[in-house]
Parts: C-alpha cells; structure tokens; sequence
C-alpha cells in the first residue's frame, strides 16, 4: 500500500500539459509522420522505378 500511495503522490506533483499545447503537439506529431510516409513512399517508388528500369 505504501507504494501506491508513494506514486499517487507522485502523480499530484506531475505537470499535466494544457489542452492546446497537447493540440499543439498531436499536431506535430501527425504532420511529422505525414511527411515521414510521403518521403518513404516516394523513395521506394524511386527506387522500384530503377529497378524495373534496369531490369528491362
């Protein structure tokens, strides 16, 4: 019991972030793996294109 009251505590003393720097943050958060997913997707259609096109 003492170490959930130990961590319950703890929790009390935390910063929580506030609603629009949690908005703030989701936000970079997607738009950094939007632009991760396209610039992957685009080297391997690059890469799959020299592949084919030296393949023929």
């Amino acid at each position: 019991m003492k170490f959930f009251k130990s961590v319950s505590m703890e929790m009390h003393r935390v910063t929580w972030p506030t609603f629009s720097e949690n908005t703030r943050n989701t936000g970079i958060v997607l738009g950094t793996s939007i632009f991760f997913a396209l610039f992957f997707g685009g080297v391997d259609w690059l890469l799959q294109q020299g592949i084919m096109f030296l393949s023929k």
